[in-house]
């Protein structure tokens, strides 16, 4: 699983490339967006620093993005629950207005 460190990096690696696909160009565009400064910021994406729970609701809001994308968890599709495929089945038999 790794160190606390190497964690950390991986996660600020995310939180670069999701702040870069959002639209964000700078690091510094980004923290003053949602009211950090910039250099703690950076501090986040670079893995020098981890940030809280509190703050990584902030940071997957802004960004438009999940938790688990933040922290760079995916699932399988064989993890998924086969029942999901058969209720979405049924959705789309329905039409707009008995949606």
């Amino acid at each position: 699983m790794g160190t606390d460190e190497d964690r950390c990096k991986s996660i600020g690696r995310n939180l670069q490339r999701l702040r870069k696909d959002a639209g964000f160009k700078s690091a510094k565009a980004f923290a003053e967006y949602i009211g950090i400064s910039p250099a703690r910021y950076t501090e986040y994406e670079q893995g020098r620093r981890c940030f809280n729970y509190d703050q990584a609701w902030v940071f997957a809001d802004a960004l438009g993005c999940t938790m688990d994308e933040l922290a760079g968890r995916s699932f399988k599709e064989s993890d998924a629950d086969p029942r999901k495929e058969e209720v979405g089945a049924y959705f789309d038999m329905l039409t707009d207005k008995s949606k």
